[in-house]
């Protein structure tokens, strides 16, 4: 269905629809024993009942009757500590798988026309996990656009509630872990508004392998790289501060002075990989430690950024984005900086080779970063 907005824009409402990863020897052995999580249940079942009954024999050896003596039996008492032993032994492996396995939140906000290439990676961490949430939409991206810009505010927003409650919802025992499948403008802003992040595990999908990694694993060195100096465009259209975030091989077609020219830009800050770790895929660690890295540097260009717009593009890994939107929430609070104000999120429509600006916060502009003079 489509209707016309306040512009006469026409507007379609959206429609529902290499390197092996770095494992932890964790990881490892709780996929190990994923299919075997009835078996954990079945021994807590038994044990209990018989580390009851072993007790009550050796408390009665204990506990003489009226024409009794008290008597002490070894064995039984052995075999009570065996017992205990072992039901403290399964329960605590039970958590731990419950705590690996639990309920996979498969999160999506893709425009309905691009392809999925993750499906064979999805399918296998569903088979891994205890439950899965499917969360999310097809969004028709460009069915939405007026003006080259592309408001998505509010299915962005009913993402996040859903997302949050279906983690407060989840159950107490059991960890979860979140597998965005999310365009990047939208990840962020995802990611900005969750407030849950403990037990959480995150998974990155490259087609047919996964990484996954938490919060807490982090690579002790920074991912990435500031080029310095800053791009200074000689002609600028405008005054507005670029940032370029190359982190996947799509930044290879970004044709830098032309689209400077295109958004206005008189200054850009560009980050990309250190040589060292070109040209291959990031382990779980490097990811987390790049979306805190580039968090920092977001939240510190926006703070000296002052009055002038900001316009941001990424070619970044999923959880990337989503993790930098939660670090930054973190970052721009102690600031005291609203970072989606006056601030231009750009998504590249790849199958026509432009760039469309991403509305996903309202706080956002609402239309497109254009030049304000001509060279």
């Amino acid at each position: 269905m489509s209707v016309s907005n306040h512009k006469g824009c026409r507007v379609t409402a959206p429609t529902t629809s290499g390197i092996p990863a770095t494992r932890t020897f964790r990881t490892r052995i709780v996929r190990t024993l994923a299919r075997q999580r009835g078996l954990a249940d079945v021994g807590v079942a038994v044990l209990v009942p018989a580390s009851a009954a072993v007790f009550g024999l050796a408390l009665g050896d204990a506990v003489p009757g009226r024409a009794g003596a008290p008597t002490f039996s070894g064995g039984r008492w052995a075999l009570l500590a065996v017992v205990l032993g072992l039901l403290v032994a399964t329960v605590a492996g039970r958590r731990w798988i419950y705590r690996g396995t639990g309920t996979l939140f498969s999160v999506s906000f893709l425009d309905e026309t691009m392809p999925d290439y993750h499906e064979q990676a999805q399918a296998d961490a569903e088979r891994r996990h205890m439950a899965v949430q499917v969360l999310g939409r097809r969004v028709d991206v460009l069915g939405r656009e007026c003006d080259r810009v592309v408001d998505v505010v509010q299915p962005r927003q009913e993402l996040s509630r859903t997302l949050e409650e279906a983690i407060n919802q989840d159950r107490d025992d059991t960890g979860y872990a979140v597998a965005p499948n999310v365009l990047w403008p939208a990840a962020l802003a995802v990611g900005a508004s969750l407030t849950r992040t403990d037990r959480m595990r995150f998974l990155e999908y490259d087609k047919t392998t996964t990484t996954e990694f938490e919060l807490r694993d982090k690579a002790a060195e920074r991912v990435s790289v500031r080029t310095d100096p800053d791009h200074i465009v000689s002609e600028p259209t405008g005054n507005r501060r670029g940032v370029l975030l190359s982190f996947t091989p799509a930044a290879s077609t970004f044709d830098l002075d032309r689209r400077c020219a295109e958004f206005g830009i008189s200054a850009l800050a560009r980050f990309g990989l250190p040589t060292q770790l070109q040209g291959r895929r990031l382990s779980g660690p490097e990811l987390g430690r790049l979306a805190d890295d580039l968090a920092g540097q977001l939240a510190d260009i926006k703070h000296t950024t002052s009055d002038r717009e900001l316009v941001v593009v990424a070619f970044v890994p999923k959880t990337v984005a989503l993790l930098t939107g939660w670090y930054l929430s973190r970052f721009v609070s102690h600031q005291q900086v609203r970072f989606f104000a006056r601030t231009y999120l750009m998504h590249h429509v790849l199958s026509e080779d432009r760039f469309v600006a991403l509305r996903v916060h309202p706080s956002q502009p609402a239309t497109f970063p254009t030049p304000t003079s001509e060279v």
